[in-house]
């Protein structure tokens, strides 16, 4: 009988192993893969939200690379596992077998201190990447209609930075205003960048009038008032949640190590169970503490692949090692961007335009 090797989610690694599915079916597998819906790529997520690329150009269609390859696509949810019986169940009642299973769904917003970040039509998360989309032709009709949009950004991270250029980039595109505050409860923002990128990055964010708050936290948001914790109240319409990621709360759920994340060895398997392994944002590595960036999940692919093959011949498995360090790039919105790799760092067109460069390869290596 063909080894029933299961990918749940279409995440960097996984697309990386569906377009190489017919090695897995060649060994002898046959190949399935379980997600809701499309990939939205993380890496043009807010350039998206800027208005230079249409939501088409910001997915990939999992069915079409998986069929083509040779396996199987079913649209839907995990909701839980059954590792005796090695068997999934869906959302939707389904259950689904495997021998293999691999996991890698990505990571949500990390709003657990923020009891109201689910409540309203008006309160957005900058994942599921989706909603950037839907926040954007929203904004785009009340441009047209002459408003003048009063936001808050929670969170000045990377991604609550690049979120707040890219939507003054929105505005002017529409020769439009747009009254925008940035909350952070740091000293500073994007704090994992360099000390001098980061001087940089809000410099740059003030002259294209972002209002930054900084020690601030949000207690409460009562009606269109979000109140602060030093008393300060503002009057937002639409708020924006950057504060941060955390793996899946239902993977928790699903009787195997975890902690804020699926605990892997360095063949990317449970550390209980060797016919599971995960990857990327929903993954941790034993031994390390890896910040949620997709560049691990795309270097996480080809050892992933490498040992599903070598879990169905009974082959020495791989090791992954991570990189100690990576290059990351800032779409800033008006044409620059701001480069980082280690302690080096640079802004300007030139690192906007290798952005892009990149993220067109990687894209286009999917269609």
């Amino acid at each position: 009988m063909n080894t029933r090797v299961v990918l749940a989610g279409a995440g960097h690694a996984h697309l990386h192993v569906a377009v190489r599915a017919a090695e897995l079916v060649r060994a002898g597998a046959q190949v399935t893969l379980v997600t809701p819906g499309a990939f939205w790529y993380s890496g043009r997520a807010t350039a998206m939200l800027g208005g230079q690329f249409e939501p088409s150009e910001n997915q990939i269609a999992p069915r079409a690379l998986i069929e083509h390859a040779g396996g199987q696509f079913i649209e839907g949810r995990i909701t839980s596992l059954d590792r005796q019986k090695r068997q999934l169940l869906l959302s939707d009642g389904r259950q689904l077998d495997y021998d293999r299973l691999s996991i890698n769904v990505g990571s949500v917003i990390d709003d657990r201190e923020l009891a109201f970040a689910a409540d309203g039509k008006d309160v957005w998360p900058v994942k599921p990447i989706s909603g950037l989309a839907q926040l954007r032709t929203q904004l785009r009709e009340r441009f047209e209609r002459g408003e003048i949009p009063r936001l808050a950004i929670i969170g000045g991270g990377a991604t609550g930075c690049e979120a707040a250029a890219n939507l003054v980039a929105l505005a002017r595109h529409h020769t439009a205003e747009i009254d925008l505050r940035l909350i952070h409860d740091r000293s500073s923002l994007a704090q994992s960048l360099p000390q001098r990128a980061t001087t940089r990055l809000t410099r740059h964010l003030r002259a294209v009038g972002v209002d930054i708050r900084l020690e601030r936290h949000v207690t409460r948001l009562d009606g269109r008032t979000l109140y602060l914790d030093d008393g300060q109240r503002m009057d937002v319409d639409t708020l924006v949640v950057a504060t941060g990621l955390r793996a899946p709360t239902w993977l928790s759920t699903l009787d195997l190590p975890f902690n804020d994340g699926l605990i892997v060895d360095d063949t990317l398997r449970s550390i209980a169970d060797p016919n599971i392994f995960a990857a990327g944002d929903c993954a941790r590595l034993q031994g390390h503490d890896l910040p949620r960036l997709g560049v691990f999940g795309v270097r996480q692919a080809p050892v992933l692949h490498a040992n599903l093959l070598a879990s169905i011949a009974g082959r020495p498995m791989q090791r992954y090692r991570p990189q100690s360090r990576w290059l990351s790039i800032l779409e800033l919105g008006d044409g620059t961007g701001l480069a980082c790799r280690g302690r080096l760092w640079w802004h300007g067109r030139a690192s906007r335009w290798l952005k892009h460069r990149l993220d067109s390869r990687f894209l286009e290596r999917y269609r």
